[in-house]
Formats: C-alpha cells, structure tokens, sequence
C-alpha cells in the first residue's frame, strides 16, 4: 500500500491532512488545530505561512537606502540575488513586472522609469496619463496639471487645456501645449503654458522637449513654462511671478 504520508510544510513533521489550504498543503495535527483558531495564514502570492496579522516577506519591498542629497526617492533595488521584485514597490512577484496590487493601480497608464546600472529602478512619476478632475471640470493627466488649472481657475484668468497649436500644413502637424490663455496680453495677445512635468535624463521626455521648443520659437508664441523639479513645491509663488505680465517676454519661450 502506497504511504502518502508528506511533511508539514511549517514545521516538518510527518502529515497527510488536508485543511482547504489555498495551496492544498498537508499540515500536521497541530497546525491544523492553529489554522482552525486562525492562529496562522498562508500568503497567497508566495505560499509561505505566518502568523495571522504578519506581513508576509514576499510583500515586503526592497528600497535602496536613500542617499544625503536624495532622501525622498524611492529606488527599487533588482540583483542577482533579488530578480523578481515589482519594479514599482519591490514586493515579491513570481517572475513579473507587476505585483497584483501595482498591476491593477497602473495597467490603464503609461509609466514612466528611470533605470540607471541595469538595477536601480525608479518610478519618475506615476501620474502620468491619470485622470484629474479640477474645480472648473477640466479632466488633466496630472496632480501638478490640476494645481495649475486651478490657480488659472481661482485667478479668474481665462484658459482652455491642450488646445490644438497648428504648426504646418497637414493634419498631424498640431501641437497640444498643456495651457492656452487668450488674450493675456491684451487683444490678441495670447499666452501659452507648458509644464515640463518629467526630469531630463528620461530619453522620451527629452525627445519630446526638444522637439516641441524649436516649433514654438518658430511659431513666435509667447511660451510660458514650469518645471516638475522647480515649481512644484510652491505653484502658487512660481505662477504668480511666471504670470506677472511685466515679467513675460512676448513672442517668446520664457524658461525662468
């Protein structure tokens, strides 16, 4: 006769009981009685058990300790020894990208990373492609674009968000700058507005950029633009002194 007897995954012992387990492991007499008083659990990413209550390892992420200059980043270390960790938290995935919980956070937006040695992996900005409503209705793609709308809004200066910026002659030749303000200047006089929303050292962002300014140089728009990095912290101060009419340039790009 065939011995099924197998050993209790927690502490070794022989077992053949089953006690609908997410995993169908065997354990022994007294993990059984312990799982019955909901003593312990079994993780259901990793199958690995603990105590009730206690986070499992697989979920813990694995941060790279923050440096001096650079304290508020969140770096995501992935090695030889750690290959499969969620490139957006570090928790343990089994071989994915994605934990389910960051799956399901961002399967419907368009990330952004920086990855520098092949390891260190740092989400830019997991805004991007989100869906921001602002206090006038306008829906923007941003956290920092609903902070400028709404000053826009709360300032009384008309504007409209990504309107269309012909530049040549077909149709797939248009820019979308983020802000328009009509007539800023006076009659006729209108103003753009350009958040810079991501850092330099992203490839695609540079690309854009730097597509994007000789166009409106060429155009002879009067550009205004902010900064993620610089502006961010305090867009109310950034944008009372980036909008004072005597400090605009017209027909102009005004970086500063």
């Amino acid at each position: 006769m065939e011995n099924n007897e197998k050993s209790c995954p927690i502490c070794g012992k022989p077992s053949n009981m089953y006690y609908g387990t997410p995993r169908a492991d065997r354990l022994c007499k007294e993990h059984v009685k312990m799982l019955k008083e909901k003593q312990i659990e079994q993780c259901s990413d990793c199958g690995k058990w603990n105590n009730t209550g206690d986070e499992c390892e697989c979920k813990k992420p694995v941060i790279a300790e923050p440096t001096q200059d650079d304290e508020t980043k969140k770096i995501i270390v992935i090695n030889e020894e750690n290959k499969s960790r969620c490139i957006t938290c570090g928790r343990k995935t089994d071989g994915l990208l994605f934990c389910s919980s960051c799956y399901r956070q961002y399967c419907k937006k368009e990330l952004l990373f920086r990855i520098t040695g092949c390891s260190s992996v740092e989400l830019l900005d997991e805004d991007y492609e989100g869906k921001f409503t602002c206090k006038d209705g306008h829906v923007v793609k941003s956290k920092s674009e609903r902070e400028i709308d709404n000053y826009l809004f709360e300032n009384g200066i008309p504007h409209a968000y990504e309107k269309s910026l012909p530049y040549g002659k077909t149709e797939k030749e248009v820019l979308h700058p983020d802000f328009y303000l009509p007539n800023y200047l006076g009659k006729g006089k209108h103003v753009w507005l350009e958040h810079w929303g991501f850092n330099d050292k992203n490839r695609d962002y540079t690309k854009t950029k730097k597509y994007k300014l000789p166009i409106y140089e060429k155009l002879g728009i009067t550009l205004i633009c902010t900064y993620e990095q610089t502006d961010t912290s305090d867009i109310d101060a950034a944008l009372d002194r980036k909008l004072n009419k005597e400090n605009i340039t017209e027909n102009e790009i005004n970086h500063g």
